[in-house]
């Protein structure tokens, strides 16, 4: 019965948090929330050594559901070392582990909480689950032992009306990766000015080598390669709302010379490809460039732990894509990616709490760089023994030499969608039929018209 009134009335709440969304209205819930957050936060600080004495001499037994859409083996992996290695400290803290489809989380979340069976903890992204946020059902992390090491760019990314709504894994970055082992031999140095970088493209091509995978088969792929360089552009010229003046109609992008610069650039990438590239997708695209088929690969950190697991005896490197010829306007793209939030309805705070705990410390952070191969968001834990390429990470972060995603926000749902088609369309053209006037005035008419 009490199982049965909970599901009831959860789905009410749900139902009540729907239309406090569509109608701008959640003041009521947000205030609530902040008064559950405090009880909740001063009851965990008298009850945590408590708890975790009970749960260090192996005390009643409790099964925690934690929920992810990781699609990438390699952050698997990572996990279940994790959560193997807190199993040995807690072992009366059991976590059952669910894997959701990333194209559904949100409906997905949105049943188990009207159902009253939200996990305990859940993977996403606070600011892109605003609604969540302002119904309630995520917990604010902000005073957690959790967050105390955390990158702040990234604690900043997980805050919404705030408060800190996630605890991110990792510090996520968007370059270039690099074989160290063909630049080598042919003769070329990493790049620090957009000039040099092409110098660089045109050295590879001379020697009958593609400078660059291009994934144009995988239309999120096409993005990236974008967004390793405008990030740091779109900051660095002033255009950090770039997109969102597009998506609201406040400017439009063939009016911008900035934004033109940055397709020209682009355009040029596109002109180092074969006809082989609009068939290759993110996988194809990982094991081109494990197997050292051509030098560079513009995309995220996250293709690093499939590419290493494919090529262990691999050297590879990274830089931030250079959208500039002054080396100090180059900074490293830095964003969230891997993050867990927590279910204001669980009943076990104190255990989930003792996870994301364990999840933020040396030795996780340490399973996470080995195994995931991806920076750890903790930003006292040494480096010193991991990959290159995170060394790399790390000494941008330590001089500052970074920027973060969160300070230009992309395109949502459909708009975002359609941006990328455009994108995808426009480099799989031939180069003479590559038109960045055309490219821009398209773009706008196909978010003018969703807008409408």
């Amino acid at each position: 019965m009490r199982k049965m009134y909970l599901k009831r009335v959860s789905a009410l709440l749900l139902a009540g948090l729907m239309a406090a969304t569509a109608t701008g209205c959640s003041k009521g819930s947000k205030e609530e929330t902040t008064v559950a957050a405090t009880e909740e936060t001063t009851k965990a600080e008298v009850k945590e050594s408590e708890s975790q004495s009970k749960q260090a001499a192996g005390g009643d037994a409790v099964t925690l559901r934690l929920v992810h859409y990781m699609g990438e083996q390699s952050k698997r992996d990572a996990l279940d070392a994790m959560l193997e290695a807190f199993k040995a400290e807690y072992p009366s803290i059991n976590v059952e582990v669910e894997v959701v489809a990333s194209s559904s989380y949100v409906a997905t979340y949105k049943n188990y909480i009207a159902a009253g069976e939200a996990p305990d903890i859940m993977f996403g992204k606070p600011q892109t689950m605003k609604e969540f946020v302002d119904g309630g059902y995520f917990m604010d992390l902000s005073n957690e032992e959790c967050m105390k090491n955390v990158l702040p760019m990234l604690k900043d990314e997980c805050t919404v009306n705030g408060g800190v709504y996630g605890f991110p894994l990792d510090a996520q970055v968007k370059a270039c990766f690099y074989n160290k082992k063909m630049f080598k031999e042919a003769g070329v140095e990493v790049p620090k000015t957009r000039e040099e970088f092409f110098k660089v493209a045109d050295t590879f091509k001379e020697k009958g080598i593609n400078p660059f995978i291009h994934p144009y088969n995988f239309i999120h792929g096409v993005f990236h390669e974008l967004d390793s360089f405008f990030t740091s552009m779109a900051v660095g010229t002033d255009n950090k709302t770039v997109w969102k003046d597009s998506q609201e109609g406040t400017k439009e992008l063939s009016d911008n010379a900035v934004v033109k610069d940055a397709m020209e650039m682009f355009s040029k990438f596109a002109s180092y490809k074969d006809a082989g590239d609009t068939a290759v997708d993110q996988t194809q695209g990982i094991q081109n460039f494990a197997a050292g088929q051509r030098p560079m690969y513009m995309n995220g950190g996250w293709l690093m732990g499939d590419v290493m697991a494919a090529s262990p005896d691999g050297e590879f490197g990274m830089f931030p894509t250079p959208w500039s010829d002054k080396p100090e306007d180059n900074k490293l793209w830095v964003g969230i990616d891997d993050v867990f939030v927590v279910s204001s309805q669980t009943e076990h705070k104190d255990e989930v709490m003792a996870l994301l705990s364990f999840f933020a410390n040396e030795q996780s952070s340490k399973i996470w760089m080995e195994t995931a191969k991806l920076m750890t968001s903790n930003v006292n834990v040494s480096t010193d023994d991991s990959d290159e390429f995170i060394k790399e990470i790390k000494s941008y972060i330590d001089n500052d030499m970074i920027v973060s995603k969160s300070q230009v926000p992309d395109y949502t749902s459909e708009y975002s969608t359609a941006f990328r088609t455009k994108l995808q369309e426009f480099v799989t053209l031939d180069d003479s039929k590559r038109d960045v006037t055309k490219l821009l005035q398209d773009i706008d008419y196909e978010i003018a018209s969703i807008r409408q």
